[in-house]
Order: C-alpha cells, then sequence, then structure tokens
C-alpha cells in the first residue's frame, strides 16, 4: 500500500467524520418537528391541542435562540483548541440530549418537571448547532486538496440534507407501522433512542480525526492574541456583513419551502393538494444531487457566479412559483419544488467553502459562526412565522414570494462583493 493511498483514504475518513455530525444534528430536527404532535400530548397535555403543540414548538424554537453563543463557545474552542476538539465536543452534546429526550418522563409521571427537562435537553442541544455546522464545513474545507474545496466542503450541507431526511423517514415509518396509539403512549421516544447508533458512529469517527493542518501553526501563539470574539468585531467585521447578507436567502428560502410549504399546501392553498409532506420530501431529495455539484462547479468557475446564478433565478422565478402553487395541482408543484431545489442547492453547494475564505484562519470559526447562525435564527427560523403573517397582513397567498424575493436582493449585493475565480485561486493556493 502507498504512502498516497494511505493518505488518501485518511483524508476520506476526516471528511466523513467532518459530516457525520450534519447527519446526526438534522436526523433530530426533522424527527422532532414531525413528531410534535405526540410530544405536545406526552409534555402539555391540554384540552386545547393547538396550545400545546404551540408551546412544544415554542421549546424546539428557544433551540435556534442559542445558535448565537454556540457559535461564540465553539468558535473559541475551534479557533485556540482546534477543530478536532470543538468536533468532538460538539457530537457529544448532541448525542446526550437526544438519547434523554427518548428516555424522559412525561407530564403525568413528574409534572412541570417533565417540560423543564426537555427546555433545559433542547438549551444543550441548540449550544452544539450554533458550532456544529460551521465547525465541521471549515475542518473539511481546510482539510480539502487545492482547487477541491468547493466540492469538499459542499458535502458537510449534504450531510444535513441526508439527516432531514433521514430523521423524517424514521419517524414517518415508526408512525405507520405502529399506529396512533402506539405512537402517542411510547413510539415517539423510538427515533430518539435510535439516535445512539448514529451518534455513537460520530463519535468514534471524530476520536481519531486529524487535526487542520491551517491551525498548526498558528496555536503556538495563541496566548497572546486576543479573544476570537473581540479580534473578529474589531477586525472583521465587513466580512461578517458579507456573510450574513450572502446566507440571508438560503436560510429564508430553505425555510419557506422546505420547512413551511407542505403546510401553505395544506392548509391555505384553495385547491385541495393530495400529499404535500411526499411531494416537499420529493423535492428535498432533489437537493442532494445539486449541493455537490455546485460545490464542484465552484471550484472552476468561483463561488461568486454559482451565488449570482441562484440569487438572480430566486428573485426572478419566486412569484411565478408561488402562483403555480396556488392551482393545487400535484404535477406543477412538484416541477415547482424541484426548480426551488435546483436554486437552492447551487446556493448551498459554494457556501461551506466561501465562508472559510471570508476570514484568516485565526478567527475563522468565530467569524463563520457568528454571520452564519445569526442570520439563520433571525430569517432562517422565523421564515414560516414571517411567511404567514405577511398573508394575513396582505391578504394575498402570493405574500411569501415578495419575502424570498427581497432575501434573493439582499444577497445577490453581498455576492457581488466576493472574489471571482482567478482570486478565489490564488487564494486557495496561499493556503
Amino acid at each position: 500500500m502507498t504512502e498516497v493511498t494511505k493518505t488518501g483514504r485518511k483524508g476520506f475518513r476526516d471528511t466523513a467524520a467532518g459530516i457525520v455530525g450534519n447527519v446526526l444534528e438534522w436526523y433530530d430536527f426533522a424527527a422532532f418537528g414531525f413528531l410534535a404532535p405526540y410530544i405536545a400530548i406526552a409534555f402539555f397535555p391540554s384540552d386545547n391541542e393547538f396550545a400545546g403543540l404551540i408551546k412544544t414548538f415554542a421549546i424546539f424554537a428557544v433551540g435556534y435562540l442559542m445558535r448565537p453563543l454556540g457559535a461564540i463557545l465553539f468558535g473559541h474552542i475551534g479557533d485556540r483548541v482546534g477543530r478536532r476538539e470543538a468536533l468532538l465536543l460538539s457530537v457529544i452534546m448532541m448525542i446526550v440530549p437526544t438519547i434523554l429526550l427518548g428516555m424522559l418522563p412525561t407530564y403525568a409521571a413528574v409534572g412541570i418537571t417533565a417540560p423543564i427537562l426537555l427546555l433545559l435537553l433542547r438549551l444543550i442541544q441548540g449550544l452544539s448547532i450554533g458550532g456544529e455546522f460551521t465547525a465541521s464545513a471549515t475542518f473539511v474545507s481546510e482539510l480539502a486538496p487545492e482547487g477541491r474545496k468547493g466540492l469538499h466542503a459542499s458535502l458537510t450541507m449534504l450531510g444535513a440534507i441526508l439527516g432531514i431526511l433521514l430523521g423524517s423517514g424514521v419517524a414517518m415509518v415508526l408512525s405507520d407501522t405502529l399506529g396512533e396509539e402506539a405512537m402517542t403512549s411510547w413510539g415517539w421516544r423510538l427515533p430518539f433512542l435510535m439516535g445512539i447508533i448514529l451518534g455513537a458512529v460520530a463519535f468514534w469517527m471524530r476520536r481519531s480525526m486529524s487535526s487542520s493542518p491551517e491551525m498548526n501553526d498558528i496555536h503556538a501563539g495563541r496566548d497572546d492574541r486576543e479573544h476570537p470574539l473581540i479580534e473578529v468585531l474589531k477586525n472583521h467585521r465587513p466580512a461578517v456583513l458579507r456573510l450574513c447578507s450572502v446566507v440571508l436567502m438560503q436560510g429564508a428560502s430553505f425555510y419557506v419551502v422546505f420547512v413551511w410549504l407542505s403546510t401553505y399546501l395544506k392548509e391555505i392553498v384553495q385547491q385541495p393538494v393530495s400529499n404535500p409532506l411526499l411531494l416537499n420530501t420529493i423535492g428535498l431529495a432533489c437537493l442532494l444531487p445539486v449541493i455537490p455539484l455546485a460545490g464542484w462547479l465552484s471550484d472552476r468557475f468561483g463561488r461568486r457566479a454559482l451565488l449570482m446564478t441562484a440569487g438572480i433565478g430566486i428573485l426572478l422565478c419566486s412569484w411565478p412559483l408561488f402562483i403555480v402553487f396556488q392551482q393545487g395541482d400535484d404535477g406543477m408543484i412538484l416541477v415547482g419544488l424541484v426548480i426551488f431545489a435546483l436554486l437552492i442547492g447551487m446556493a448551498q453547494g459554494p457556501t461551506p467553502a466561501m465562508m472559510t475564505e471570508l476570514f484568516p484562519p485565526e478567527v475563522r470559526l468565530t467569524g463563520i459562526g457568528i454571520g452564519y447562525n445569526v442570520t439563520l435564527a433571525l430569517f432562517g427560523g422565523t421564515a414560516p412565522l414571517i411567511s404567514t403573517w405577511l398573508i394575513s397582513a396582505t391578504g394575498t397567498a402570493i405574500a411569501p414570494a415578495f419575502y424570498l424575493m427581497a432575501a434573493a436582493a439582499i444577497s445577490l449585493v453581498g455576492a457581488f462583493g466576493l472574489p471571482g475565480p482567478q482570486r478565489q485561486l490564488t487564494a486557495d493556493s496561499m493556503e
């Protein structure tokens, strides 16, 4: 076996170890969202089923509010101690709460203590989520060979989509297999308990990860430098603002199209849609090949070209596609979802590598974590709420399209200032 082969296999294992945490993170995200009606019954029993559901989603949303704090915590660890250590801690902080959630006593057993414990677990998970994706994207990009950072780093985004599909798939299969009574009683616990398998694999893989080569020359002088957060806020504000503007469209469009749209098709569209969840799942699956393809193309034509093409596409297509959704035709809705998947995937593919190119290695994880997580918390997690409010305020069911168009316009401004392919190649060569 040659040394090159050994190095290639080690690089593959390191990349896989960086990605697997995103699968676990979004597996839990999808499972919790799908099982929310059962969780509401277990932890918020009430005569008003809708009130219990609101409380459950409020607990779910609290995790998103913890993301910026997680970005600061894991940014400090990743920029001062190492990427590997940050990734190992983040996966532990995901595994333990996910498993404990499946073992929690219900309101009927311990009263108000049950929802309090549920809240605490979601807070811990929120901290972990705040560091997981940005740390893994940074780590994988830094380990990628020259000229292939876009492709390699895009796989971290791909892991998130795989996790969503896996979580929703497991929850749907169990629901169809066990039936309503068993799911309400104990079946809702199984997806979280099954997370121990994925979590154990992630922990085992990350224990033997390599150190990021870009951090090896920095650690010797780390005690003399300012806190990464202070340094980012003092010297890298323009990069943070650019990152926020570029990812704004992605956060808004993904949450509107692939998190909220199935509810929109079921509750708001006048014409009946036979199976909005199935249509949404198929559209989401279409993201899988687009993301790595877009990452690969960004290595050849530049991140800016892909991001601007995606932004122009969403700016021009959102309005007509929401008009199509109003018709209630399953085939046309699926076509619209596929178009959105192509455009969103075109933006998501280059983004992990683009983020790492905005900041120097010594503050990279902190800068990315702040810009990405604050934007997703403010404009991603709130997108379903904003979309619903816009429909109510304007009286038109296509109002969410204007939200996506505004987000796309802002992201286009941010993407326009990114380096072209020649400057990008030069930056990669210097790393």
